[in-house]
Protein backbone atom coordinates (compact mmCIF):
# COMPACT_ATOMS: atom_id res chain seq x y z
CA UNK A 1 0.00 0.00 0.00
CA UNK A 2 1.39 3.42 -0.95
CA UNK A 3 1.96 5.38 2.22
CA UNK A 4 2.86 8.94 3.15
CA UNK A 5 4.42 9.69 6.54
CA UNK A 6 4.19 13.24 7.85
CA UNK A 7 7.58 14.03 9.34
CA UNK A 8 8.60 16.54 11.98
CA UNK A 9 11.94 18.05 12.92
CA UNK A 10 13.36 18.15 16.43
CA UNK A 11 16.83 19.53 17.12
CA UNK A 12 17.70 19.54 13.43
CA UNK A 13 16.73 15.94 12.69
CA UNK A 14 13.67 13.71 12.46
CA UNK A 15 11.62 13.56 15.65
CA UNK A 16 11.29 10.32 17.59
CA UNK A 17 7.58 10.20 16.69
CA UNK A 18 8.46 10.23 12.99
CA UNK A 19 11.07 7.50 13.44
CA UNK A 20 8.55 5.35 15.33
CA UNK A 21 6.09 5.48 12.42
CA UNK A 22 8.89 4.76 9.93
CA UNK A 23 9.74 1.61 11.92
CA UNK A 24 6.11 0.47 11.78
CA UNK A 25 6.01 1.13 8.03
CA UNK A 26 9.16 -0.94 7.61
CA UNK A 27 7.74 -3.80 9.68
CA UNK A 28 4.59 -3.80 7.54
CA UNK A 29 6.68 -3.68 4.32
CA UNK A 30 4.78 -0.60 3.18
CA UNK A 31 5.72 1.35 0.06
CA UNK A 32 6.30 4.59 1.95
CA UNK A 33 7.80 8.02 1.56
CA UNK A 34 8.22 10.88 4.03
CA UNK A 35 7.15 14.50 3.69
CA UNK A 36 8.69 16.56 6.48
CA UNK A 37 7.46 20.02 7.41
CA UNK A 38 9.74 22.48 9.19
CA UNK A 39 11.52 25.80 9.17
CA UNK A 40 15.13 24.66 9.74
CA UNK A 41 17.62 25.77 7.09
CA UNK A 42 19.70 22.58 6.80
CA UNK A 43 18.11 19.68 8.71
CA UNK A 44 19.51 16.15 8.69
CA UNK A 45 16.39 14.30 7.56
CA UNK A 46 17.31 12.51 4.31
CA UNK A 47 17.97 8.78 4.01
CA UNK A 48 18.93 6.16 1.45
CA UNK A 49 16.11 4.04 2.89
CA UNK A 50 13.21 6.23 1.75
CA UNK A 51 12.24 9.19 -0.37
CA UNK A 52 12.23 12.40 1.65
CA UNK A 53 10.55 15.67 0.61
CA UNK A 54 11.09 18.71 2.79
CA UNK A 55 8.41 21.40 2.80
CA UNK A 56 10.18 24.43 4.20
CA UNK A 57 7.87 26.94 5.79
CA UNK A 58 8.55 30.23 7.48
CA UNK A 59 8.44 30.10 11.27
CA UNK A 60 6.93 33.58 11.19
CA UNK A 61 3.69 32.81 9.39
CA UNK A 62 0.60 30.62 9.58
CA UNK A 63 0.51 28.66 6.36
CA UNK A 64 -0.83 25.19 6.98
CA UNK A 65 -3.47 25.57 4.27
CA UNK A 66 -0.79 26.10 1.64
CA UNK A 67 1.41 23.35 3.11
CA UNK A 68 -1.46 20.90 2.91
CA UNK A 69 -2.22 21.95 -0.66
CA UNK A 70 1.25 20.63 -1.55
CA UNK A 71 0.76 17.45 0.49
CA UNK A 72 -2.64 16.75 -1.05
CA UNK A 73 -1.15 17.18 -4.53
CA UNK A 74 1.54 14.60 -3.69
CA UNK A 75 -1.13 12.22 -2.39
CA UNK A 76 -3.23 12.54 -5.53
CA UNK A 77 -0.35 12.53 -8.02
CA UNK A 78 1.28 9.42 -6.56
CA UNK A 79 -1.84 7.45 -5.69
CA UNK A 80 -1.22 7.34 -1.96
CA UNK A 81 -3.92 5.69 0.16
CA UNK A 82 -2.47 5.70 3.67
CA UNK A 83 -1.33 8.86 5.49
CA UNK A 84 0.36 8.54 8.87
CA UNK A 85 1.27 11.24 11.37
CA UNK A 86 2.26 11.36 15.01
CA UNK A 87 -0.42 12.76 17.32
CA UNK A 88 1.29 16.11 17.84
CA UNK A 89 0.18 19.73 17.45
CA UNK A 90 1.64 19.93 13.93
CA UNK A 91 0.32 16.65 12.54
CA UNK A 92 -3.13 17.09 14.07
CA UNK A 93 -3.45 20.43 12.27
CA UNK A 94 -2.09 19.07 9.00
CA UNK A 95 -4.32 15.99 8.92
CA UNK A 96 -7.36 18.12 9.72
CA UNK A 97 -6.75 20.16 6.56
CA UNK A 98 -5.88 17.07 4.49
CA UNK A 99 -9.03 15.24 5.62
CA UNK A 100 -11.16 18.04 4.18
CA UNK A 101 -9.28 17.94 0.87
CA UNK A 102 -9.66 14.16 0.63
CA UNK A 103 -13.17 13.97 2.10
CA UNK A 104 -12.05 11.38 4.63
CA UNK A 105 -12.26 11.45 8.43
CA UNK A 106 -9.00 10.96 10.37
CA UNK A 107 -8.69 8.32 13.09
CA UNK A 108 -6.98 9.50 16.28
CA UNK A 109 -5.43 7.79 19.31
CA UNK A 110 -4.14 4.94 17.14
CA UNK A 111 -1.77 2.65 19.03
CA UNK A 112 -1.47 0.03 16.29
CA UNK A 113 -2.80 -0.73 12.81
CA UNK A 114 -3.02 -3.66 10.43
CA UNK A 115 -2.95 -3.86 6.62
CA UNK A 116 -4.90 -6.63 4.89
CA UNK A 117 -4.79 -6.14 1.15
CA UNK A 118 -6.37 -2.73 0.55
CA UNK A 119 -8.07 -2.65 3.94
CA UNK A 120 -6.75 -0.75 6.96
CA UNK A 121 -7.79 -1.61 10.51
CA UNK A 122 -6.76 0.36 13.57
CA UNK A 123 -6.52 -0.34 17.28
CA UNK A 124 -7.40 2.71 19.33
CA UNK A 125 -7.07 3.67 22.97
CA UNK A 126 -10.05 5.18 24.80
CA UNK A 127 -11.21 5.82 28.38
CA UNK A 128 -7.79 6.99 29.45
CA UNK A 129 -6.12 3.88 28.08
CA UNK A 130 -8.35 1.48 30.00
CA UNK A 131 -10.19 0.27 26.89
CA UNK A 132 -9.26 -0.59 23.32
CA UNK A 133 -11.41 -0.82 20.23
CA UNK A 134 -10.77 -1.86 16.67
CA UNK A 135 -12.05 0.01 13.65
CA UNK A 136 -12.01 -0.72 9.93
CA UNK A 137 -11.63 2.18 7.53
CA UNK A 138 -13.97 2.16 4.56
CA UNK A 139 -12.94 5.39 2.78
CA UNK A 140 -10.49 5.56 -0.11
CA UNK A 141 -7.88 7.29 2.04
CA UNK A 142 -6.87 6.28 5.57
CA UNK A 143 -5.60 9.13 7.76
CA UNK A 144 -4.14 7.93 11.05
CA UNK A 145 -2.87 9.93 14.02
CA UNK A 146 -0.57 7.62 15.96
CA UNK A 147 -0.07 8.06 19.70
CA UNK A 148 3.65 8.70 20.39
CA UNK A 149 5.63 5.82 21.93
CA UNK A 150 3.34 3.21 20.39
CA UNK A 151 6.27 1.76 18.40
CA UNK A 152 10.02 1.57 18.78
CA UNK A 153 11.95 4.14 16.67
CA UNK A 154 13.64 3.06 13.46
CA UNK A 155 17.42 2.89 13.41
CA UNK A 156 18.19 4.66 10.14
CA UNK A 157 21.22 6.61 9.01
CA UNK A 158 20.16 10.15 8.12
CA UNK A 159 21.85 12.57 5.73
CA UNK A 160 21.25 15.91 4.02
CA UNK A 161 20.06 14.60 0.67
CA UNK A 162 16.40 15.37 0.05
CA UNK A 163 14.09 17.35 -2.21
CA UNK A 164 13.03 20.76 -0.88
CA UNK A 165 9.78 22.51 -1.69
CA UNK A 166 9.33 26.12 -0.64
CA UNK A 167 5.87 27.26 0.39
CA UNK A 168 4.53 30.78 0.08
CA UNK A 169 3.46 32.74 3.11
CA UNK A 170 -0.22 32.49 3.88
CA UNK A 171 -2.63 35.37 3.52
CA UNK A 172 -3.63 35.17 7.19
CA UNK A 173 -2.89 38.39 9.03
CA UNK A 174 -0.71 37.87 12.13
CA UNK A 175 -0.60 40.52 14.81
CA UNK A 176 1.66 38.89 17.37
CA UNK A 177 3.94 35.86 17.68
CA UNK A 178 4.86 34.16 20.92
CA UNK A 179 7.76 31.70 20.93
CA UNK A 180 8.20 29.42 23.88
CA UNK A 181 11.86 29.15 24.83
CA UNK A 182 13.00 25.57 25.34
CA UNK A 183 16.07 24.69 27.35
CA UNK A 184 17.50 21.41 28.60
CA UNK A 185 16.37 17.89 27.63
CA UNK A 186 13.12 17.69 25.71
CA UNK A 187 10.20 15.85 27.28
CA UNK A 188 9.53 13.48 24.37
CA UNK A 189 13.06 12.08 24.09
CA UNK A 190 14.64 12.38 27.53
CA UNK A 191 15.91 9.23 29.24
CA UNK A 192 14.80 10.62 32.60
CA UNK A 193 11.57 12.55 33.21
CA UNK A 194 10.59 14.20 36.49
CA UNK A 195 6.95 15.23 36.75
CA UNK A 196 5.28 17.39 39.37
CA UNK A 197 1.74 17.32 40.67
CA UNK A 198 -0.46 19.15 43.14
CA UNK A 199 1.55 17.64 45.98
CA UNK A 200 4.15 20.33 45.28
CA UNK A 201 1.62 22.70 46.92
CA UNK A 202 2.88 25.93 45.33
CA UNK A 203 4.53 27.00 42.07
CA UNK A 204 7.57 28.34 43.94
CA UNK A 205 8.30 24.82 45.22
CA UNK A 206 9.05 23.64 41.68
CA UNK A 207 12.56 24.99 42.18
CA UNK A 208 13.51 21.79 44.02
CA UNK A 209 12.21 19.71 41.10
CA UNK A 210 14.26 21.87 38.72
CA UNK A 211 17.35 21.32 40.88
CA UNK A 212 16.82 17.55 40.81
CA UNK A 213 16.26 17.63 37.05
CA UNK A 214 19.52 19.54 36.56
CA UNK A 215 21.44 16.95 38.61
CA UNK A 216 19.93 14.04 36.65
CA UNK A 217 19.93 15.75 33.23
CA UNK A 218 16.19 15.13 33.17
CA UNK A 219 13.23 16.74 31.42
CA UNK A 220 10.45 18.25 33.53
CA UNK A 221 6.77 17.41 33.10
CA UNK A 222 3.59 18.02 35.03
CA UNK A 223 0.00 16.99 35.51
CA UNK A 224 -2.96 18.75 33.95
CA UNK A 225 -3.88 20.27 37.31
CA UNK A 226 -0.69 22.28 37.64
CA UNK A 227 -0.63 23.16 33.94
CA UNK A 228 -4.18 24.52 34.25
CA UNK A 229 -3.03 26.43 37.33
CA UNK A 230 -0.34 28.14 35.24
CA UNK A 231 2.63 26.59 37.00
CA UNK A 232 4.16 25.38 33.73
CA UNK A 233 3.26 25.56 30.02
CA UNK A 234 0.91 23.11 28.33
CA UNK A 235 3.81 21.74 26.30
CA UNK A 236 5.11 20.09 29.49
CA UNK A 237 1.87 18.31 30.37
CA UNK A 238 2.08 14.52 30.57
CA UNK A 239 -1.13 12.54 30.19
CA UNK A 240 -4.13 11.79 28.05
CA UNK A 241 -4.55 15.39 26.87
CA UNK A 242 -0.83 16.11 27.01
CA UNK A 243 2.24 14.21 25.90
CA UNK A 244 3.09 10.53 26.08
CA UNK A 245 6.54 9.72 27.42
CA UNK A 246 8.46 6.48 27.70
CA UNK A 247 11.73 7.25 29.50
CA UNK A 248 14.08 4.83 31.20
CA UNK A 249 13.19 6.47 34.52
CA UNK A 250 10.03 8.39 35.41
CA UNK A 251 9.86 10.18 38.77
CA UNK A 252 6.39 11.26 39.89
CA UNK A 253 6.56 13.95 42.56
CA UNK A 254 3.35 14.64 44.46
CA UNK A 255 1.21 13.01 41.77
CA UNK A 256 -1.79 10.93 42.83
CA UNK A 257 -1.86 9.07 39.54
CA UNK A 258 -5.28 9.57 37.98
CA UNK A 259 -6.02 7.42 34.94
CA UNK A 260 -5.66 10.43 32.63
CA UNK A 261 -2.09 10.94 33.82
CA UNK A 262 -1.19 7.26 33.81
CA UNK A 263 -1.96 6.89 30.11
CA UNK A 264 0.85 9.32 29.34
CA UNK A 265 3.59 7.60 31.37
CA UNK A 266 2.58 4.04 32.27
CA UNK A 267 4.97 2.48 29.73
CA UNK A 268 8.05 4.06 31.32
CA UNK A 269 10.69 1.42 32.01
CA UNK A 270 11.16 2.26 35.71
CA UNK A 271 8.73 4.37 37.72
CA UNK A 272 9.52 6.07 41.02
CA UNK A 273 6.65 7.64 42.96
CA UNK A 274 6.90 10.09 45.85
CA UNK A 275 3.61 10.81 47.62
CA UNK A 276 2.52 11.19 51.22
CA UNK A 277 -0.72 9.30 50.55
CA UNK A 278 0.13 5.61 50.66
CA UNK A 279 -3.19 4.82 48.94
CA UNK A 280 -2.42 6.99 45.91
CA UNK A 281 -3.07 5.10 42.62
CA UNK A 282 0.41 5.99 41.34
CA UNK A 283 1.88 3.39 43.70
CA UNK A 284 0.09 0.66 41.75
CA UNK A 285 2.34 1.47 38.79
CA UNK A 286 5.52 2.31 40.69
CA UNK A 287 8.56 0.05 40.75
CA UNK A 288 9.78 2.05 43.73
CA UNK A 289 7.46 4.00 46.02
CA UNK A 290 8.42 6.53 48.66
CA UNK A 291 5.66 7.41 51.12
CA UNK A 292 6.48 10.91 52.30
CA UNK A 293 6.06 14.62 51.74
CA UNK A 294 7.69 15.56 48.43
CA UNK A 295 8.74 18.90 49.90
CA UNK A 296 10.86 17.00 52.42
CA UNK A 297 11.96 14.02 50.33
CA UNK A 298 13.21 15.83 47.21
CA UNK A 299 15.57 18.25 49.06
CA UNK A 300 17.14 15.24 50.82
CA UNK A 301 17.67 13.53 47.46
CA UNK A 302 19.23 16.73 46.10
CA UNK A 303 21.59 16.91 49.08
CA UNK A 304 22.86 13.39 48.41
CA UNK A 305 23.40 13.67 44.67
Amino acid sequence: MKTLILGEILNGTLSSGTLEIIKKAQDESLDYQVVTIGSDDDPTIGSKSFKQTYIKRSSESLQFSKVTDLITKIVNDEGINLILGSSTYLCRDLISFISVDLNSSPVSNVIDFEINGDAVSTINSINGGESLYKSKIASNHSLLLVRPKSFEPADVELNNNFETMEVENSDVAIFDIYKEEKTGPQLEDSKVVISAGRGMVDKENLVIVEELAAKLNAAIGGTRAIVDAGWMPYSQQVGQTGKTVKPDVYIACGISGATQHQVGMKDSKFIIAINKDEEAPIFQLADLGIVGDTLSVIPKINQNL
